[in-house]
């Protein structure tokens, strides 16, 4: 496969992505996606970086936002044992910074295994707040579809902690989570962000057959209200 920042953009492009979208890059770490839309979006459309992780964000902000007027980097104040455990609003109470109605397109890619499942429910419903009417979200989960059982991903099992609810770690908090496929369109529609395609994720089956669309998650693509 490609490296992350290429792949991200041709994803975005296939579910519409265009050099005139105003984007949000919901957990965005260091700027990989960033660095491939700096170079693809028009002087008019936006890129809005958001992560937890101060390093990465004051660096974009130190090396990225000057030299690219349209890109704004924004680092929430929400608890998170890695990267802010000195914070007290947790992710299921985080507002994006953001008005409604704001962008075009969003994505999140591989931030909701490392999000609790109200903080997960938040998120959904934030992101429908800030997308324009019928605007697309491109996300991506660890899914555990129907039928499957005993699932492992590098070695280590999902394990059960709650009705549709797995980790990798249940010791930890928010560490590694898989959430059924039922429970992910679930929480989708309580969102109101339709669902209109779902690409299997290539850590289910080490022997799939790789195209420009496949991802390691398991990716929805969803409507926004």
């Amino acid at each position: 496969m490609e490296e992350p920042g290429p792949h991200q953009l041709r994803m975005l492009q296939h579910f519409g992505l265009t050099p005139a979208t105003d984007l949000p890059d919901i957990g965005c770490g260091l700027g990989r996606l960033a660095f491939e839309c700096a170079s693809y979006l028009d002087d008019d459309a936006t890129y809005t970086g958001f992560d937890i992780a101060p390093v990465a964000i004051e660096w974009l902000k130190e090396n990225y936002a000057p030299r690219l007027p349209g890109f704004r980097f924004d680092l929430p104040e929400v608890h998170n044992e890695r990267y802010r455990p000195d914070k007290e609003l947790g992710p299921e109470e985080v507002r994006f910074p953001y008005d409604d109605d704001s962008f075009d397109m969003a994505c999140a890619f591989e931030v909701f295994r490392h999000v609790s499942p109200d903080g997960v429910r938040n998120y959904l419903r934030e992101v429908a707040r800030v997308l324009r009417p019928g605007a697309t979200a491109i996300l991506t989960f660890m899914a555990i579809y129907p039928g499957e059982h005993e699932v492992r991903h590098a070695g280590r099992a999902f394990i059960p902690v709650s009705e549709g609810v797995y980790s990798r770690f249940p010791e930890r908090a928010s560490t590694s989570m898989g959430y059924a496929l039922a429970l992910i369109r679930e929480m989708l529609v309580e969102a109101q962000l339709e669902e209109f395609d779902l690409l299997k994720g290539s850590w289910h089956d080490p022997y799939m057959e790789f195209t420009p669309l496949t991802h390691g998650c398991d990716l929805v693509a969803v409507r926004g209200p």
